[in-house]
């Protein structure tokens, strides 16, 4: 019976103070929807972002150990072992060209189309149609100096195999570095034109942070071929995921902030209304901690509600973000909606906490005056 008077008493506080109590369902509103959004994306956004920068090119370096070359075989196997996004060979030498001589670069042109995102098109076209045996893509400076066009044939030949072969120009590439000056060229038709069975080393595009993925070329590297993340690529990425986690900390800090001050302010509003009607109930016989029951209790049922309904729109905010930044949705995680309700309510419990003490110190007699 007490207690059905009790939640009565508290459904009829929330009517008579709705449109103060508004203002602080909104305020825990606010703060949940943005602990929400910033924690689904704080949990999600190692792999957000790690995708994101591994668009940028090629992580890991994997080079012969005790030989100067890789065989075919083992970097098949390591290939294999490594499940990288994109593993690309290169294989150098020096061949005859018609009028001159030049660098010629067999390698897996849809990898190095991954691993070298930055290669720049003059002419042409360098697109997965044109990876084909007899496909070839020379550097802008040596196109210069072959006066070589795109659709033309350019003959190579290796005068120490004395083997020679025609492939078609598909494209004409722009990379400002050793590129310009390169003919690349599929990397089986330079192995066979050189007689050579293996590549000069190999870059990779690998999923992970630093620390997963230096332990894992660690436990592939063995006798024959040595694999480690590059440094100044993996190590960069630590440190911005490291940031944009420390701002999003702090952004949710700044907004829990401004809700405790907001909540802090209009509880103490209602209070200040509603002295009258806290000194009567004291002098009728209630205690403090009745007092301080009831409107904690309505403090408690409007944050909750507020706390819950933000906490599930952050999910669908922590998406339209998601979209917009990563082009793909945030995961849902149940623990981000678990942690932005408890650390909203005790925010919300932080802010109601002083001005609920005050209630109870206002001096009965003066405030019963003409009543």
């Amino acid at each position: 019976m007490a207690d059905k008077f009790f939640l009565k008493d508290i459904f009829k506080s929330l009517i008579y103070s709705r449109q103060r109590l508004f203002i602080i369902a909104l305020s825990v509103f606010i703060g949940a929807l943005i602990s929400s959004a910033f924690l689904n994306i704080y949990f999600d956004i190692d792999i957000k972002l790690s995708h994101e920068l591994k668009a940028y090119g090629a992580n890991v370096l994997i080079s012969p150990k005790n030989e100067n070359m890789i065989s075919n075989e083992k970097f098949a196997e390591f290939k294999e072992k490594l499940k990288a996004r994109a593993i690309t060979p290169y294989l150098y030498d020096f061949l005859n060209l018609g009028s001159t001589s030049a660098v010629v670069l067999g390698t897996d042109f849809r990898a190095l189309k991954i691993t070298k995102p930055f290669l720049e098109l003059k002419e042409g076209s360098f697109s997965l149609n044109d990876f084909k045996d007899d496909s070839a893509f020379i550097g802008v400076n040596l196109a210069k100096t072959l006066e070589a066009k795109v659709g033309s044939q350019i003959q190579i030949y290796n005068p120490n195999t004395s083997k020679t072969t025609k492939l078609t120009i598909k494209a004409i590439l722009i990379s400002n570095d050793e590129f310009d000056s390169l003919l690349l060229v599929p990397l089986k038709i330079l192995q066979d034109l050189s007689h050579i069975n293996g590549i000069h080393y190999a870059n990779a595009v690998l999923y992970g942070d630093f620390e997963s993925i230096r332990a894992k070329t660690q436990a592939l590297s063995d006798d024959y071929i040595s694999a480690k993340p590059i440094s100044s690529v993996s190590l960069s990425e630590a440190m911005v995921l490291d940031k944009i986690k420390a701002l999003m900390f702090l952004i949710i800090l700044i907004v829990l902030i401004i809700v405790t001050t907001s909540v802090n302010t209009t509880l103490s509003s209602i209070i200040l209304s509603r002295k009258k009607e806290v000194a009567l109930r004291l002098a009728l016989g209630a205690k403090e901690n009745e007092i301080f029951k009831l409107f904690a209790s309505e403090c408690f049922v409007v944050s909750l509600m507020s706390c819950i309904l933000g906490a599930f729109c952050g999910i669908l905010l922590a998406n339209v973000f998601g979209f917009l930044i990563f082009n793909s949705g945030i995961d849902f995680r149940l623990k981000a909606v678990v942690l932005s309700v408890i650390i909203s309510l005790i925010f919300a419990a932080f802010a109601a906490f002083f001005p609920l003490k005050k209630a109870l110190k206002i001096n009965v007699c003066e405030n019963l005056k003409g009543e």
